[in-house]
């Protein structure tokens, strides 16, 4: 049998057992290797998984092993590349913290500017990305709103993660009409 590609991390290979009902007790404290090998032999035993159209959207078990044998799709960048995108986000979020004015920034000017914003907007997976972006939109003198593109399997999770923070927040509720007190 094949093996799981080095790409797919420790948290996303939690995941895949959750996601999947595989019975592997106390995974949480195996290191990757561990893991990896006891995911391996769970898909042997097993004959079927579940189908998941919320996060991975996997149909069938074979779908599954070619997930986890290719590299995961969503880490597309180089550690050099991601910390250039990382660099680019930061420069663009200090220059919104400085009312939107260009000094002390790496951009040659204001076009330069949009152009690598325009780049890392390819990849909303990243967090400071996102930020970055919208801070940006809110430009005053930005006339075509930029957008990033985030994957499904994100999407999913900030959705998740709106919803818990939602239901989490104190609300008021207020009731009116006559009530009687009384202290007897």
């Amino acid at each position: 049998m094949a093996q799981i590609h080095s790409s797919h991390s420790k948290k996303e290979l939690y995941e895949i057992i959750e996601v999947f009902d595989l019975h592997i007790i106390s995974y949480k404290k195996f290191n990757k290797v561990n893991l990896c090998k006891s995911i391996l032999y769970e898909l042997s035993k097993i004959e079927e998984v579940k189908e998941d159209n919320d996060f991975f959207f996997i149909k069938n078990k074979q779908e599954l092993l070619d997930y986890l044998i290719n590299p995961d799709p969503s880490k597309v960048l180089t550690i050099k590349e991601k910390d250039n995108v990382m660099n680019i986000a930061k420069y663009i979020i200090t220059y919104c913290k400085n009312n939107f004015f260009l000094s002390m920034s790496p951009f040659v000017d204001y076009d330069d500017m949009i152009k690598q914003a325009n780049y890392i907007s390819d990849y909303g997976d990243i967090p400071s990305v996102r930020k970055a972006i919208d801070k940006l939109n809110t430009d005053p003198k930005l006339t075509d709103k930029i957008s990033y593109f985030v994957s499904t399997k994100t999407r999913k999770k900030l959705e998740r993660k709106k919803r818990l923070s939602q239901q989490i927040k104190p609300s008021l509720l207020i009731n009116k009409g006559k009530y009687i007190i009384d202290f007897s």
